[in-house]
This record gives C-alpha cells, structure tokens and sequence, in this order.
C-alpha cells in the first residue's frame, strides 16, 4: 500500500464546510490532511500547545481573531515559525500586498482548488526544509560539540594551527609540551615547537605537503622544543581540517610508548558495560562457566545471586532516562562496597545485577545477602533534586560439586529471584533443589514434546487485536496473537511455554505454523471481500532461520496472497542485538511485497539510527509510553518526538496499549496513525471489529 503524506494545518475558520474542502482537495492530490479548526485566539492557543501545524490557512472577514492577531499569535506560542496562507471570503477579498506584508506567504481562494492546492504544497515542502534545515544544524553542531569533547579527552597530543599559529590545543599536547592553558598557546607559531636545528626541513614539509587544494595527510620525524627549551624526539602526523569554519591544519603528536597498556585497557573495556563500569552481562556468563566447572570438579564453593532493583519503572518515570542511569550508576558503587575482593560483579540488564560470591555456601549466603540489601536500603540517592531511597531483592542458588550447568545455574538464580520479587521488596530467596527436581534440559525436553503433540492437535489458535486509524482509514488491520490450548482447552500463558520454545528452536516451528495459518485466513478474508490487513510477529531464532524467506514465498504464491496485506513484527531489542539479520528479513520482505514494522519503538537511545539500517514501514510505540499518557508530560513528550520524527520520515505509526478514551484524544493531537488496544476490542478469535465506526 502507497504511504500518503502527511499535512497538519490548522485552520483559523468558523466554517465547517470549508475544513472538508481543504481536506477534499488534498486527499485527491494524494495527501492525508490532519486540520485543527479555530475561531479565535484562545482556539488556537490551546491547538498550539498540542502540536505546531505544517501550515496555517486564515479566512479572511474573521471577526474573532485578525489576520495580523494571528500571525503575531503563532510568532508567541509556536514552536517553530509556521506558514500562513490568507484565503479569500465572499465580500471580504483581500488584497496580496496587503496581506503579505502583514506576514502572510501568499493569498489564495476556495474557488480555485488547484491554486490552493499547489499553495499548501509548496509552502508546507518550504517549511519541511526549513525545518529539515535546522535540525541538520543542531546536529552538526552536536556533533562538533562531541569531537571537541574526545579531542579534549584523547590521550594524544592534538593541536589545530591555521596560517602556521595554534588556535587549539588539548590537554595532553599542553603536557607534553609543558604549558599549562591553551591560552599560552594561542597565536604562537608551531615553529616554536620545533627543534632548532630541524626547522628549516619542518619549513620544507609544510610547503611540500600542504600547498593550496593539495593537502593531504603526512607524517614527520623531527625533533620536539618544549616550553623549558628541553628537546625530545617525536613524530608528528599532519592532516587537513576545519575549526569554525575555517581550513586548518590537524597535528597529532602520538604516544606510543604505554601502547601495551592501551591494548590492556581496551581489552578490559571490552569486558566492562558502558552504563555502570561494572563487568557486562557476556564477561559474566564467561566467567560462571569458569567458575561452574571449578566447584563440579571440588576446587571451589561458590554462589551465584541475581540482585532486582524494586519499583525500577515507577523510578525511572520520576527521575527520568538519565536520572536512572545515574541511579543504577550510583546503585553500582554500593555494590562494589560489599562485595569481597574476588568475587564477580557485573550489570546483568536494566535492573538487574549478578553477583558470583567466592566462598560461600547454604550456611553463610544469607548473611552475605542481606548485607546487600541492607546497604541498597540504607542508601539514599540525590536525583534531580529528588531524594530516591532504593531497595533490592535477591535470589541465590549454591555453585557446589552438584551443581549442574551454568545454564540452570542461572535459571535456579532467576527461579529464587521471581519468587523473591513476589513477596515484597528488600526480600531474599536462596533456590533450593526438590528431590528428584527434573533439570532445566529435562524440563524443555517435555515442552518440546507438549509442542509438538499441539501443533499436531491444532490446539496453537489464533486472537486477532484490531489496529485502528485515528484518520479516516478504514481499511481492516489486526495483529495476530497466537495461543496455546491445553488439552483441555484451557489457555496456556505464552511465559510457561515460550521460553523453552526459543532455547530449544521449537519458537521458530511454532511462527510456521502461526504463519500459515494467518494466510489461510488472510486469503479467505479477501476472497470473503475484506481487505483486511494482518501484522504477525517473529521471534529471535526466525529471525536467523536462512530457509524461512523461502518457505514463505512458496507459501505467498501457493494461496495467491494480495499484495501488501502482510506486516512482519520485530521488537527493536531484537533487531539492536540482530541487526544484520533484521536489515536481511526486511529487505527481503519487500521483495515479496510484505511491510515490515519495528516492535516496542522508542527504548534505545537514538532509536531512529535503526532506521538507517533497516527500512521499516511502521513503528509501533513502546507500550510504557501509554501508562498514565494523559497526565505524564514526559510521556507525552516522547511520543510527540518520535510522532513527529516519524512523520518527517514518512513512517507510520501505532501506539499501543491504548487502554481509556482520554489517552486516545492526546494520540490523535499529537498525529498518530493507528491505535491498538483493549480500550477498542480485546483480542479475540472472531474478525468482526467495525473499523468504519471511527471514520466519522
């Protein structure tokens, strides 16, 4: 399906027939109009704090609210300069010099549909460049801001010299050469840096290697002057570049001399997690194998922990992204303080930590517990001028000559850490092992053969949730929920049955058979006369199954499957850690004429750098976005980030999780496509939803 683009206008009107025109007009010359309507100054004041329009259409005779009112309004309130066309009214035409020094870009009528047409187009693209523009600037300079900023921290010596005198200079090129400001440097010649006798040969260089439109990166061998007149031997790299602006040239000055210790710390960054400085979550299930196979073979005793930090999403809604990563940073050095000196400490994911206790056994691991969680209690954080007292839960399990792999090792660990979560904060459970307990491998082995015999009983069926536009599209959408019958009918929650699927590659037999039967029903919907559209998610061992864009263009061209009435679901966790394998399925979904649509959207940091790499079509928002949306500024601020973002991207979008009308009204101001949600229908096995009933 051709995506339209997007146009919000507002329109400063006290006619309705004329908002229907607009959006007429528009939608035949293949945009989707978003009109907000106003009649005076508080109208559109109170529009304006929703969302800044990508143009603004005045009817001209308003009584209300003036042309100039209006203009001198969007200058106060706006976030961004808007656009405004006058637009002419029986018996008060205007005239376009007039109007045009008033502020307005250009006048037009309702009785010309084409000229109003071409109008909006042409301005609302204008403004799109502007804007486009400015963000290009921001960014570059966020980006100069970074390179000043690792230019400042680099361990080597970096000057920047233009017309042959400094006009910067690091920390590390003021050490090595003995000055202690960067203003002592300023506007001396860099021939003062060099070696008495070498200089004429530096002259030399520079005149050789840096002549107009012919510079080029070299090096140099020369003897170094510092500011005490002391001379060393150094090698300087000279390279072109730009400071403000303006063509410069880059010396490095590099230190090779700690060049194994560099390589020692770079190999120990690599073991490190960025957020914390603790050991990552990889050094650590490195380490718990290690450490697994020395208490089997009776060198040592040890316990593995998984530490929870309590009430961390409500935490982190207070003190927001940031605010949490300091406290997690924070939470972190409290650790370091209670741990003994050998054991292993790493930040497992989010908040959660682990802990490899040398030493310790059923006797001692409860006193050793509790200390943590005794000192994460009595710690008290300053956050963004809010004090945060954090608490903990824990689950332990014993590494002794028992102990099985570190696989169940873990999942004992994760097994104690549930139970502890479910009785309260700042809670202890140490797992221990049920006679005759079957293993973890001993336990998949059954849910591989409960799978299978369901797949062969038919008992995985199929929910659909319908996915609804807030603009006017009626066309049938739905996400496909796959669920799992007991035998006797009972729905088994995916939680008891999923994990095991995906450790043991049964996930990616069960997506077939959800996949299939997803196109028997699509197929039967269109021949049944419903153009109706399904979104299916994938799982993480799909993702790396090389057969499956196969299998499914056997399966697209065996039931004639319409084009375009696929969506293929990835969460964007899942397509960070597999981006290859993301960018691979995606490009060769549209092949096949399938849409492709990132899952739980907005986490990441920079999470549109996803965009870059893979082509998604629609962005469906993470469901934390819409918890308390219509009275968390926050949360609204974020989608109306990634809202806008999106729609300058030409991206869709889907906020799900939609649960109450409230939350609904603050969508559609702010642009989103689709909604979804148990507030519209919850999922069900039949496909009767009425997506006409929101078209009005």
């Amino acid at each position: 399906m051709a995506k339209e683009n997007k146009i919000n206008i507002f329109i400063i009107d006290d006619s309705f027939n004329n908002e229907e025109n607009v959006v007429k007009i528009l939608r035949t010359a293949g945009y989707a109009a978003h009109t907000t309507r106003a009649e005076d100054d508080e109208d559109l004041i109170k529009a304006l704090k929703k969302t800044t329009p990508d143009i603004l259409l005045y009817v001209l005779g308003m009584e209300l609210i003036s042309l100039e009112e209006t203009i001198a309004c969007l200058k106060e309130h706006a976030n961004a300069p808007v656009p405004v066309i006058a637009v002419n009214r029986k018996g008060h035409e205007g005239e376009i010099v007039k109007i045009m020094r008033a502020g307005a870009r250009d006048l037009t009528d309702f009785e010309t549909p084409t000229h109003l047409e071409l109008v909006i187009i042409r301005e609302v693209e204008a403004f799109k460049a502007i804007k486009k523009s400015h963000l290009l600037e921001q960014s570059t300079k966020e980006t100069e801001k970074r390179c000043e900023a690792l230019l400042d921290s680099s361990r080597d010596a970096i000057a920047y010299i233009h017309e042959g005198m400094h006009v910067y200079s690091n920390e590390s090129y003021l050490e090595l050469f003995g000055f202690n400001e960067s203003e002592d440097l300023e506007g001396m010649p860099i021939l003062d840096m060099v070696g008495m006798e070498d200089r004429d040969t530096f002259k030399t260089f520079l005149r050789e290697n840096f002549k107009e439109n012919t510079m080029k990166t070299n090096q140099l061998k020369t003897s170094l002057r510092k500011a005490d007149s002391t001379e060393f031997d150094g090698e300087m790299e000279f390279s072109p570049a730009t400071i403000d602006g303006e063509p410069c040239i880059q010396v490095i000055i590099r230190n090779k001399a700690n060049s194994a210790e560099l390589e020692k710390q770079l190999a120990l960054m690599s073991q490190k997690d960025s957020a914390t400085g603790l050991y990552n979550r990889q050094f650590f299930h490195d380490a718990l194998v290690e450490k697994v196979q020395q208490a089997q073979a009776g060198k040592i005793k040890a316990c593995a922990l998984l530490i929870h930090i309590d009430n961390f999403n409500a935490l982190k809604k207070e003190t927001g992204v940031v605010g949490s990563d300091q406290l997690l940073n924070e939470i972190s050095r409290i650790f370091e303080k209670n741990v003994n000196k050998d054991d292993v400490l790493a930040h497992f994911e989010s908040n959660v930590f682990t802990i490899i206790a040398i030493d310790q056994n059923n006797n001692s691991i409860e006193k050793y517990a509790q200390k943590i969680i005794q000192a994460t209690q009595d710690y008290i954080a300053n956050i963004n001028s809010k004090s945060i007292n954090p608490t903990c839960t824990i689950g332990a399990t014993i590494i002794d000559e028992n102990a099985p792999d570190s696989s169940e090792v873990l999942l004992r660990a994760e097994r104690a850490m549930e139970e502890a979560e479910s009785k309260g904060v700042s809670q202890l459970v140490v797992y221990q092992p049920k006679e005759g307990e079957l293993t973890q491998k001993e336990i998949d082995a059954k849910v591989v053969e409960d799978i299978k015999k369901a797949i062969k009983e038919s008992r995985f069926v199929l929910n659909f949730q319908p996915i609804v536009s807030l603009h006017g599209d009626t066309d049938e959408r739905y996400e496909v929920l796959v669920r799992l019958l007991d035998e006797q009918g009972t729905i088994v929650p995916p939680d008891e049955f999923f994990p095991a699927a995906e450790r043991t590659g049964m996930s990616t037999t069960i997506d077939r058979c959800v996949l299939l039967n997803t196109i028997t029903t699509l197929t039967q919907q269109w021949k049944n006369g419903k153009r109706t559209m399904f979104f299916v998610k994938l799982c993480n061992t799909s993702l790396k199954d090389t057969n499956l864009m196969t299998w499914l263009k056997e399966q697209l061209k065996k039931y004639n499957v319409p084009k375009d009435s696929l969506v293929f679901q990835v969460k964007e966790s899942m397509a960070i850690t597999s981006l290859k394998y993301t960018a691979e399925l995606a490009k060769q979904l549209k092949e096949l004429n399938c849409s492709f649509a990132l899952d739980d959207f907005g986490t990441g940091n920079d999470p549109f750098k996803l965009l870059k790499h893979i082509p998604a079509d629609y962005l469906k928002l993470e469901r934390s976005f819409m918890e308390n949306l219509s009275s968390s500024p926050e949360n609204q601020e974020t989608v109306k980030a990634i809202t806008q973002q999106a729609m300058e991207m030409n991206k869709l979008t889907i906020a799900q999780c939609v649960e109450d009308a409230t939350s609904l009204s603050v969508l559609w101001g702010m642009g989103i496509n689709f909604i979804q949600g148990n507030f519209l229908q919850e999922p069900s096995p039949d496909l009767n939803y009425d997506f006409t009933s929101m078209s009005g």
